[in-house]
């Protein structure tokens, strides 16, 4: 009875071990074609950036040169092409004859699923003089002809050679062979050229995924199915188990033998030498998955084998320097937003302080003295909290001051041509605002606010506070502008715009290097009435 529980339970485990190595041997099969089909990808997302930039250009010539080189250097690629939307060939890697492809599987599909790249069966090509089995990988993509853009459809022949490299490189036993099945359950691939591929098939279509025991032609398999990234494909491995059949019926009639003579010697041993080997590797496991969540101050001290002593102060070592490592890149990290901060707080508008120190003459020589005297304390005022080195945040009442300065400077220069109110939130004056924040949206106010045709123009500024936020507004009066041209702004502040213009972008960026991704500043605007720039801060005491 012993015998034959300990004879099952090997059974099971052994099962175990041959699904857990197929799995790991798929695992290792599915990783290697992903890679390769990775570089490829790679390839055509930085080419799609380059047919953007060359033929926005018009520069069509050195879009033949890339590609070109792009199949010269990579030995997988044969051809690299570009199609317009009607099929017709705009641009290719080689001096093949142009025709329309609109007909060819690939095209239609990549035009109907225009976000993700297709891959089509293997077919034979004519490539360098020479017929060639590839597979075609086509994806929908933009570019531009004589100044209009237009959908093109960029198309890659990737030899099969390496594809079948790869199948080869790994030993799946006896008759052990792996295939790839396309999105329509049909065969792309086989290792195994008998005539069992169709049974394959059938199996790999009718698992879907995951593993199971097979027997194929009077022969044991274990067969793991998956998916490879990027192609919708699937990739079956059959590997031979029948080995581990005769090596069971073995191990039972030595195991019986054995046994009998030997019960008392290997129930002592057996437990020695188990103890001795499992429990460092448990202890091994344990702190593994320490070291995977990331505690990697903790150590391991084992006892036993020379190996595992070995193993564990090497795991020690990795985890401290894993740890140096973290805590180097995140003070680097730390230190590169504090000076990218700094940078942006200290960019200080000259033509403010020229313009101010002209109006300031231009009062003296006709005897305002007042206004001087006003234009010169405000000035005073704006540039000390300007140019001081105080803290990143403020509290909100010195923030106001500060706006406060500026407005009676401005007011001043233009000659009064607005009025100005706040509404400020009392319970919010002593709470901490971002530095030099405010301004910069009073500023953008006056210069796109005022016109000259206009008699009054009224700038309000409002601090608000909700759901743990300091809401401030500034609103002016005025033409308004139209929701695509605030679009416009909200993609230049987000840099996805290129723009020379500094004030609202630079607010944005200081806002998100120093509160994260919850600040925002938004823009809202009624036609021939006002418009509305708000910056959303969270709540904070302290800096």
């Amino acid at each position: 009875i012993s015998s034959f529980l300990t004879y099952q339970i090997l059974y099971s485990r052994m099962n175990e071990v041959v699904s857990t190595s197929s799995q790991e041997i798929n695992k290792q099969i599915i990783l290697n074609y992903e890679n390769y089909l990775s570089d490829v990808i790679n390839i055509s997302n930085n080419l799609q950036k380059q047919v953007i930039e060359f033929t926005s250009a018009d520069d069509w010539h050195s879009l033949e040169e890339v590609f070109t080189y792009v199949a010269q250097i990579n030995p997988n690629i044969r051809v690299v092409a570009l199609y317009d939307d009607s099929g017709q060939m705009r641009l290719s890697s080689t001096s093949l004859s142009t025709y329309n492809a609109s007909n060819e599987k690939w095209f239609i599909q990549a035009t109907i699923n225009r976000d993700i790249y297709y891959f089509s069966n293997p077919h034979i090509e004519l490539n360098n003089d020479q017929s060639e089995n590839v597979i075609t990988i086509s994806k929908d993509i933009s570019y531009v002809d004589e100044g209009i853009s237009k959908q093109g459809i960029l198309v890659f022949d990737l030899s099969m050679e390496d594809i079948v490299t790869l199948a080869k490189m790994t030993n799946l036993g006896e008759n052990g062979h792996l295939i790839l099945i396309n999105n329509d359950n049909e065969l792309v691939y086989s290792s195994n050229d008998n005539s069992s591929s169709d049974i394959s098939v059938d199996i790999a279509n009718d698992l879907i995924l995951g593993g199971k025991f097979v027997e194929i032609n009077d022969l044991n398999f274990y067969v793991n199915v998956n998916t490879i990234k990027y192609t919708r494909w699937k990739i079956a491995t059959f590997i031979n188990a029948e080995q581990t059949t005769i090596i069971r019926n073995n191990i039972l009639i030595s195991m019986i033998a054995i046994f009998l003579v030997t019960l008392g010697i290997i129930t002592l041993t057996s437990g020695l030498y188990a103890t001795r080997i499992t429990k460092p590797m448990h202890k091994l496991e344990k702190h593994i998955k320490k070291i995977e969540s990331g505690d990697f101050e903790s150590t391991i001290h084992v006892e036993g084998q020379k190996e595992m002593v070995l193993l564990a102060d090497a795991f020690n070592q990795m985890s401290d320097r894993i740890g140096e490592l973290m805590q180097r890149v995140l003070t680097e990290q730390e230190e590169k937003q504090k000076t990218q901060f700094i940078a942006l707080q200290n960019q200080i508008n000259p033509h403010f302080l020229y313009n101010t120190l002209d109006s300031i003459v231009y009062l003296s020589e006709h005897q305002q003295n007042k206004d001087v005297e006003a234009s010169i304390i405000a000035l005073s005022k704006f540039f000390r909290m300007s140019i001081s080195d105080e803290m990143n945040v403020v509290n909100l009442e010195n923030e106001i001051e500060h706006v406060m300065s500026y407005l009676t400077i401005q007011q001043i220069r233009y000659s009064k041509q607005f009025t100005y109110d706040f509404d400020i939130d009392q319970q919010l004056l002593k709470k901490k605002v971002l530095k030099l924040s405010l301004q910069p949206l009073v500023e953008n106010a006056i210069i796109h606010g005022i016109h000259p045709e206009d008699e009054f123009t009224n700038i309000h500024i409002k601090a608000t506070q909700k759901d743990g936020f300091i809401y401030l507004s500034v609103i002016n009066e005025g033409y308004g502008i139209d929701q695509k041209q605030i679009d416009h702004i909200h993609q230049m502040i987000h840099g996805k715009i290129e723009t020379t213009s500094i004030g609202l972008k630079n607010v944005y960026q200081r806002l998100v290097l120093y509160y994260g991704e919850e600040a925002d500043l938004c823009i809202s605007s009624t036609l021939d009435e006002e418009t509305t720039v708000t910056m959303k801060m969270p709540i904070i005491e302290e800096e």
